[in-house]
């Protein structure tokens, strides 16, 4: 996790070749969830509302100034009695970031960020998106089909294709394919697109791994779009 983050770049210089960015906020527990924490930029500090472990917040335009942006901890003050603050990085090009946001005591916010790339031209809509957190190099098998899933917190996509279904699916070790991991029937839906991170598992009796999952439903989101479109006179945004 640490090597990855440090390899991120500053959001500065992704801004300054587009002016400004939509950013979500995806918290990793209920407790992040709970922070009071906002984003700085040349365009202000927004508040970020509506934190949840299994759902992304609204979008946050985020702009370019002379500094990069800043993750605030309006409930956690520094040494000057100012909201702690940590830059807001991510790879350059990326388009539509979800700041994840796992708790961190080390952080002088508290927490740390991950960026990932949501915009459905990358993270198709029918693809299973997966992150692992368990620290060990996996296999993701579904159909008759092999994912290799790196110990980093790389996304890996996989895109089943077809109708909608149910397929059966094995995680397992990549050293060690037998026995898996885990092992289940999974639901494969075109209008879906599902962000799953393996962790592992807080109760041995359940198997080694356990998951995150955040599900999004196409229709739902374009029924949201509409109903925007039409409470701004019928200017989609």
């Amino acid at each position: 996790m640490k090597s990855f983050i440090a390899m991120l770049f500053p959001l500065i210089a992704c801004l300054n070749q587009v002016g400004a960015i939509p950013i979500r906020v995806l918290a990793w527990d209920e407790d992040v969830a709970a922070r009071k924490l906002s984003i700085s930029s040349a365009k202000g500090v927004a508040e970020i509302v509506d934190m949840h472990p299994f759902s992304r917040t609204p979008p946050i335009q985020v702009t370019a100034g002379d500094s990069a942006p800043m993750l605030l901890a309006m409930d956690k003050l520094d040494a000057d009695g100012k909201p702690a603050a940590s830059p807001i990085t991510l790879p350059p090009g990326m388009k539509s970031p979800l700041l994840l946001l796992l708790p961190d005591e080390k952080s002088p916010t508290g927490v740390r960020q991950l960026a990932i790339e949501d915009n459905a031209a990358d993270f198709k809509w029918g693809t299973i998106r997966l992150i692992n957190a368990t620290g060990k190099k996996l296999v993701f098998k579904w159909d008759k089909k092999l994912a290799a899933v790196p110990a980093t917190w790389t996304p890996t996509d996989v895109n089943p294709g077809g109708s909608s279904r149910r397929m059966g699916i094995e995680l397992f070790l990549a050293e060690q394919p037998d026995p898996p991991l885990y092992s289940a029937v999974w639901e494969h839906r075109e209008e879906f697109r599902k962000l799953v991170f393996v962790v592992p598992s807080e109760d041995a009796r359940l198997g080694p791994v356990d998951f995150k999952t955040i599900t999004e439903d196409k229709r739902v989101i374009q029924a949201n779009q509409a109903d925007q479109a039409k409470a701004n006179g019928g200017t989609a945004q």
